[in-house]
């Protein structure tokens, strides 16, 4: 039974309850509205009183029934990383690479103060219609014009294989 549709008001003292059950009422074509209504609850002559002994219920409230609160289902959601997250993560995973790098590969490239041993060369004037494969091919033996091409090529610091009548070039000897 819910507290709402209870038709008792119920007041309790220090060792007795108290129930007032109210008396049927007279009907609505018969009633007074002119006359005075007495306040509820102050000797009202239609209602009654009863006494009930103290092991009863205790009093009813007139209140809507509290819903019991839902239990909540947490789900796994995935993390979401906002855009300095994911900057602070990228930058901590490249730095851990870093360290390792450093750390292990110390040793791999090492620099020394003295320059290496100069590779023999011989200087070469470029003469008209010369090309760099020609000269390349005149030097290299068969099959390494190719890498004979990049040794000069690297020799003098050329960005391509155009060369110029009159330019001179340091060629490996050999």
């Amino acid at each position: 039974m819910s507290t709402l549709s209870m038709t008792r008001e119920t007041a309790r003292t220090s060792t007795e309850a108290r129930v007032r059950v109210p008396r049927p009422r007279a009907s609505a074509s018969s009633f007074d509205f002119t006359a005075p209504v007495p306040a509820v609850g102050q000797d009202d002559p239609a209602l009654r009183v009863l006494d009930v002994p103290s092991t009863a219920r205790p009093a009813a409230r007139l209140v809507a029934p509290v819903p019991e609160p839902q239990r909540q289902v947490h789900v796994a959601r995935p993390v979401r990383l906002t855009r300095r997250g994911r900057l602070t993560v990228t930058l901590t995973f490249l730095g851990l690479v870093l360290a390792t790098m450093v750390a292990l590969g110390g040793s791999w490239a090492v620099a020394s103060l003295g320059s290496g041993e100069p590779a023999p060369v011989r200087v070469v004037e470029v003469q008209p219609g010369d090309t760099l494969y020609g000269i390349a091919s005149s030097l290299a033996e068969p099959g390494e014009v190719r890498d004979m091409v990049y040794r000069i090529q690297e020799l003098n610091s050329l960005p391509t294989a155009t060369i110029a009548e009159g330019q001179k070039l340091a060629v490996p000897r050999g």
